[in-house]
């Protein structure tokens, strides 16, 4: 008798269907088997457990009976956890762009009994509308087409899979002089997708391309944008900050902007959001040092600290978007409630309460659904609390609707801990402690680190008794699974930089060993594969990875700009040699869309000749002069440490080393000199 099987699965999406009418199986081989054996049609619906459209189209359809006992009679149904299996995503996410030109989930696609992909889509409504066509007849309509003719759709589906194994190909060259073309050329080429009113690019919805970002704040702080050019991202971010993008009352970024003001979001919280607005915020910090910057940084710290961190000291994979059953329930005000919160507030207070109402953009009306309110800051009022008084009261205010929203039933916490997630966030860390110059905020920062590596450790990384080598878990909800290229590129990246923070040596082991298994083991014939070559799965082919940045940055871009710097300590480690030919492509395809490519942006604007090892002595670590200078190293720095007992310095390329000298004085005229020179070239 055939049942849901879902309710023994450890992921939360996986649970949250448990309960459904549908005979949903998760995925492996005994729902691939039982399609062949039965010669039925196979449902995939791919998801997480913060996505709001996915817990609409369950309420709608999945949780119905009617839908439910068609697709029992006529269908095996596979419920995947897209954040469990990426490479999965991956290939069907392909399938639906080659087919509909879109992507997103609740991912929906059809198979064959042999599991070919043949028809796919995102949502479907229960009941049509809006051009979209309703579930139901989706489902009715595809299986009438494969009784009727079933060859069709073998054929159909065989050729779909053909197409998804082509590579990608450039539709034009694009012709520029030199290694890559300089950055203001590409900001100048981006300048008329720029929404000079609103900020950001193009029109609603509006995603935070975080990678893009940071590649922008780096070249602004080298001097490689000039600052008429930079003054569009600084409005931008300093708008999604304001903005209810941003959780204005405990922290964190909700997942993308519905509007085109950064003011609606859906309100899902990632882990891997969080990752990226600290990279950027921390740089961003080091030329615009506002308080809704700093603030930005120190909340989501405590966001992170109070909300995401598990008892075994990893990170948490998300939040959801609904609570009580409804999306944004938790996160936003009524007029009402936000006076409410005013109650026992001091008379000078209580007097100002319309010009709360206004800064908070407040009203009867609200600009949610039902009369609520996203919260947000008033750029109008921009000069009135960017002063040390009126920021006090902005942080009053948020403490006293914090307190108030600790009364409500929170969104649910996705529990599972994900490998290349937790490694993306402790290499922002670093960047905190790097680059943000306020020490409190760099000291929570570490703190949170030095709570998490370990558990990191423990949770992601686990002996295989098989090859006696230590190999990265993705997930802790699953036992048996591939190995993830962006599990490998991620934990490399943050063993790397924590030990240029810290100086100690078992870090820089670990990321020269990672870096040299994924190599080994994710690299072949100059392409870069999701999981693992050696990985056999019948189901799917092992696609390369992509180049562009998805919902995170490109796994094959880290690995790039990885390969670039640890090519100072290992010179064989360059890309220009492991790929060859291929390097020179990965520039035409960054260039084809570089809001989209912001990895790809940071791994291959400077030639590899720019990039630098500075080695100095280890106990310099404890020298604030140093550290000073160290916070304006960008990425073609990387730093090095010596245990010599002397006070030598030197800086390297991976042929030769240009200086040598002694003394924390000579280093800081050194590096105060190349200061001036990129302030004159600016």
């Amino acid at each position: 008798m055939s049942e849901n099987k879902l309710r023994f699965e450890k992921s939360l999406y996986l649970q949250q269907h448990a309960e459904n009418p549908i005979h949903w199986y998760a995925y492996g081989d005994q729902p691939l088997n039982k399609a062949k054996e039965l010669n039925k049609l196979i449902f995939v619906s791919i998801g997480y457990s913060s996505c709001h459209w996915c817990h609409v189209m369950a309420h709608e359809s999945f949780e119905n009976v009617e839908t439910a006992n068609y697709l029992n009679e006529n269908f095996i149904s596979i419920k995947i956890d897209r954040e469990e299996y990426p490479d999965l995503d991956h290939y069907y996410q392909t399938a639906c762009s080659i087919l509909t030109g879109r992507g997103g989930w609740p991912l929906s696609v059809f198979l064959t009994p042999d599991g070919k992909p043949f028809f796919a889509g995102t949502y479907f409504p229960k009941v049509g509308r809006q051009g979209m066509p309703g579930f139901m007849d989706v489902l009715k309509e595809i299986n009438n087409s494969y009784k009727a003719d079933p060859a069709k759709i073998q054929e159909n589906a065989n050729n779909l899979v053909e197409e998804i194994k082509k590579p990608s190909k450039l539709e034009k060259k694009i012709e520029f002089q030199g290694h890559f073309p300089a950055p203001s050329a590409i900001m100048n080429a981006l300048k008329n997708y720029a929404d000079t009113k609103n900020g950001g690019y193009g029109q609603a919805p509006k995603f935070p391309h975080f990678p893009f970002y940071e590649w922008a704040c780096e070249q602004i702080l080298e001097g490689m944008i000039p600052q008429e050019q930079g003054q569009h991202i600084v409005e931008t971010l300093e708008k999604m900050m304001m903005g209810g993008m941003f959780d204005q009352v405990k922290g964190g970024i909700h997942r993308y902007s519905t509007d085109d003001k950064f003011m609606v979001p859906h309100f899902e919280k990632m882990l891997y959001d969080q990752a990226g607005l600290l990279k950027v915020l921390s740089k961003l910090s080091q030329f615009y040092p506002s308080p809704v910057i700093f603030d930005g940084i120190l909340q989501t710290l405590d966001y992170l600290k109070t909300e995401m961190v598990s008892d075994d000291n990893y990170f948490f994979s998300a939040q959801d978007a609904d609570s009580e059953g409804t999306e944004g329930l938790y996160f936003t005000f009524s007029k009402e409630e936000f006076e409410a919160s005013f109650e026992d507030a001091p008379p000078e207070q209580k007097i100002k309460l319309d010009q709360y109402l206004s800064m908070f953009n407040i009203t009867e009306k609200g600009n949610f659904e039902h009369g609520l309110n996203v919260i947000s800051l008033n750029s109008a009022m921009k000069e009135k609390f960017y002063t040390p008084d009126g920021w006090q009261e902005v942080r009053d205010i948020r403490r006293r609707l914090l307190e108030q929203r600790k009364l409500r039933i929170p969104p649910a916490t996705d529990r599972k801990g994900l490998s290349s997630w937790n490694y993306m966030l402790l290499s922002a860390l670093t960047d905190v402690v790097q680059y943000c110059p306020v020490d409190a905020i760099q000291h929570q920062a570490v703190q949170l680190i030095q709570q998490t590596v370990e558990g990191c450790l423990t949770q992601f990384i686990k002996l295989d008794e098989g090859s006696g080598r230590h190999l990265m878990k993705h997930t802790n909800t699953i036992e048996k699974q591939p190995l993830y290229l962006e599990d490998y590129v991620n934990f490399c990246e943050s063993q790397l930089r924590l030990y240029e923070i810290t100086g100690n040596e078992i870090f820089k082991k670990n990321a020269l060993e990672s870096l040299d298994f994924t190599l080994a083991n994710f690299v072949k014939n100059g392409e870069v594969y999701t999981t693992n070559i050696a990985n056999k799965n019948p189901g799917i082919e092992n696609l390369p990875a992509p180049l562009f940045d998805q919902s995170y940055r490109s796994s094959v871009m880290t690995l790039i700009h990885l390969l670039t710097r640890c090519s100072v300590f290992k010179p064989e480690l360059s890309p220009e040699i492991m790929f060859k030919e291929k390097y020179a492509e990965y520039a035409q395809f960054i260039l084809t869309n570089p809001l989209g490519h912001g990895e790809g942006l940071r791994a291959m604007t400077y030639p590899l000749n720019i990039f630098r090892k500075v080695e100095v002595p280890i106990e310099w670590l404890e020298k604030p002069e140093f550290l000073e200078i160290r916070n304006h190293f960008f990425s073609r720095f990387v730093m090095d440490y010596h245990k010599r007992g002397d006070d030598s310095f030197q800086i390297c390329t991976k042929e030769a080393c240009e200086v040598t000298n002694k003394g924390i004085e000579k280093f800081q005229e050194l590096f105060k000199m190349k200061e001036n020179q990129n302030a004159e070239g600016n």
